[in-house]
């Protein structure tokens, strides 16, 4: 197989319109009122609202649009976040949803539309998930409220038809137990977002760093995965050779920022399909540790994504797109820029140097990764069983 060999495929995607480029945060008011929206809520967590010069510059996007700030979500993404939520849109007649900052602003909003397009309550949402494990999409589209994210850190999960939250529902024995869940589906997909480097630079720069080896993996995965496409391919080779130029310097130029921004966008092109995804093995291993320790996605790629195609490499997985992508002569050379971009980034290089993590937790962290649903979209012929999954994280530690 060369790296010009395409296999068949169906790609079904339809994404919101993108706004790239500095400045582009002026074109928000227009892409809302393009689809007859007059009444924002922006969605976003404390931080991001406590930050002036970003919230001044959305403001002004939104060009007299904005009815208030619900500066409610946090990391866990709770179910309760998205309730209040749509009780504020609820209170203030708000037809369009904001979220600006990073992918958990855009999840609670996400499940806000949903929540408030079917009437649910909490105890009624919760009740759902504690039935059948999630939130179904509602019968008709047509009552979401549509969604125009302005994203500011570089995880890359804006252009996608999924949403995850964590819920609290009855554990069965009088008590309650806190479990992931979600919604999915096409009609998901937000109607416009705005890609503006200038207000990435608003963002401290250990928080674009951890995102950033999120947003990077997504890139490298979908050059491996059983689901990729000739179009997957094309956008994320281009991304890692942006991401590989604009990561490093991202914080101190702003064409190294631009590239970056650029980058994550292309890399999250087309991952997310009904039905299908790209990212499977690195983001697997990312769910068992957050499962197991709580620690940050970006985190959790920096330690084990070398180690984890190393094992696919061992065990004859066709990993030559990487070498096209990273433009170097073999796989362990892009397994090594891999590295130096994690290193550049002044992330951990492995799992012992990340706070709260210990050895004793591996074995858990190994069971949910294997079991994880996005192996599913792993490469040909590739099964992560649970000690192998255990044996890449103890080559992390």
């Amino acid at each position: 197989m060369t790296d010009l060999d395409t296999p068949p495929f169906a790609f079904d995607y339809d994404p919101g319109a993108i706004h790239y480029g500095r400045g582009a945060i002026d074109d928000l008011g227009d892409a809302l009122a393009d689809r007859g929206c007059d009444t924002a809520l922006v969605v976003c967590g404390s931080n991001v609202g406590g930050n002036a010069d970003l919230m001044d510059a959305v403001e002004a996007g939104l060009d007299g649009r904005l009815v208030e700030v619900f500066a409610g979500t946090t990391p866990e993404k709770r179910l309760r976040e998205a309730a209040r939520a749509v009780e504020r849109a609820d209170a203030v007649d708000a037809d369009a949803f904001v979220p600006v900052g990073g992918g958990s602003s855009l999840d609670v909003a996400t499940v806000a539309s949903v929540l408030r397009a079917r009437g649910l309550s909490l105890a009624d949402a919760r009740a759902e998930v504690a039935e059948t494990g999630g939130i179904a999409t509602p019968d008709d589209p047509a009552g979401l409220t549509p969604l125009f994210p302005v994203p500011t850190t570089l995880a890359g999960a804006d252009l996608s038809v999924i949403a995850g939250i964590s819920a609290e529902v009855d554990d069965g024995a009088g008590g309650t137990e806190t479990v992931s869940t979600g919604v999915g589906g096409a009609e998901l997909m937000p109607e416009a977002l705005v890609y503006d480097p200038a207000l990435f630079e608003t963002t401290p720069a250990g928080v674009l760093a951890g995102s950033a080896m999120n947003g990077f993996d997504k890139a490298v995965e979908s050059l491996y995965a059983c689901t990729r496409t000739a179009v997957t391919d094309a956008t994320a080779t281009r991304a890692v050779r942006l991401l590989v130029d604009g990561l490093p310097a991202m914080t101190d130029d702003e064409t190294a920022m631009d590239r970056t921004v650029a980058g994550i966008v292309l890399a999250q092109y087309g991952i997310s399909r009904p039905g299908d995804m790209t990212i499977n093995v690195i983001h697997a291993f990312g769910h068992g540790l957050r499962d197991a320790f709580g620690i940050q996605q970006g985190l959790a790629h920096a330690t084990v994504a070398p180690h984890a195609l190393r094992a696919m490499a061992d065990a004859g997985v066709d990993l030559s797109l990487l070498q096209t992508a990273f433009e170097v002569e073999t796989v362990e050379a892009a397994i090594t820029e891999v590295e130096r971009v994690r290193d550049a980034l002044d992330l951990p290089a492995s799992l012992s140097a990340v706070d709260g993590v210990d050895e004793a937790g591996l074995d858990e962290a190994a069971r949910v990764t294997a079991a994880d649903s996005l192996l599913s979209y792993a490469p040909e012929g590739y099964d992560l069983s649970e000690s192998d999954a255990r044996a890449v994280l103890d080559a992390a530690y």
